[in-house]
């Protein structure tokens, strides 16, 4: 029943492609795959964007932690995971490579690309395509004829293609980012009153430089008390703020409430991120 629920055949694809699936960009987008459509091994995962303000699907961590990358980058602008590419073309290319399109029994499936990104620089658009693999598979004769397919696809359409494995991911600059995502926005919280959270949050960034010695975890639990908040509030804004970018700090060490509050430096434009 199991192999059914997750099996391709024509069918399935023109439903997938009637439904938009691999169309439109932002919030419109639609993978062609979701963690609903493929077997899992409990390393999927649902993750709503920054850049694009919807929910993303990811089917291995290594996809969470380059994902995680993209959507902290200033420069990106638009990040489509599970990118459907052209049935022909593919099949055109595997046979002028002479292997096995990819197939699912009688069926040759619509093949993905993990990501493709949309890159503002230096005034212009770019984008990158970019298979996401454990190094592992890369030793594999297999894995490696239908990433030769998806290279030669990308190359065709004059889109920088490559591949990142887990040795591309670094720890520290992921394991911060993941800790700050989730506070992008203070929407889920339920606040006294409209604004009261931006408003604590604006006091609290008023407050920080004042307090370069201070550690992380003394600022808030002092902050909580003198603003009225629960037992961790300020230490919730201050995760806001930094996923906000209206504080930074060094990502490429472990953030600790240990640190001092000297490692966190507040930009001249705070107001009008915090105002967010």
């Amino acid at each position: 029943m199991a192999r059914r629920r997750y099996a391709f055949d024509e069918g399935k694809i023109a439903r997938f492609q009637k439904e938009g699936r691999g169309q439109g960009r932002g919030t419109s987008y639609k993978p062609w795959l979701t963690i609903q459509d493929v077997a899992s091994y409990g390393r999927s995962h649902r993750i709503a964007g920054i850049k694009t303000g919807r929910v993303h699907h990811f089917l291995s961590d290594i996809e969470r932690d380059t994902f995680y990358q993209f959507d902290w980058a200033d420069t990106v602008t638009d990040i489509r995971e599970q990118y459907p590419l052209d049935r022909e073309y593919t099949r055109r290319i595997a046979a002028d490579l002479d292997i096995k399109h990819p197939r699912d029994a009688a069926t040759e499936i619509v093949m993905t690309t993990d990501f493709l990104v949309d890159i503002a620089y230096e005034g212009k658009l770019r984008q990158l395509a970019r298979a996401v693999k454990p190094a592992s598979e890369l030793e594999k004769p297999r894995v490696i004829d239908k990433l030769e397919i998806e290279r030669r696809y990308w190359v065709q359409q004059g889109v920088d293609w490559g591949i990142i494995t887990e040795r591309d991911i670094p720890e520290a600059i992921v394991t911060n980012i993941a800790w700050l995502h989730p506070y992008i926005t203070l929407d889920q919280l339920t606040a006294p009153y409209e604004g009261y959270y931006q408003e604590k949050a604006r006091l609290l960034l008023r407050a920080l430089p004042s307090h370069p010695a201070t550690t992380l975890r003394q600022f808030c639990l002092a902050m909580d008390q003198q603003l009225a908040m629960h037992v961790g509030d300020s230490l919730l804004l201050i995760r806001h703020l930094l996923a906000r970018k209206a504080i930074s700090c060094p990502m490429d060490t472990a953030i600790t409430d240990t640190w001092p509050l000297r490692q966190f430096q507040v930009p001249t434009d705070e107001s009008r991120r915090a105002s967010g």
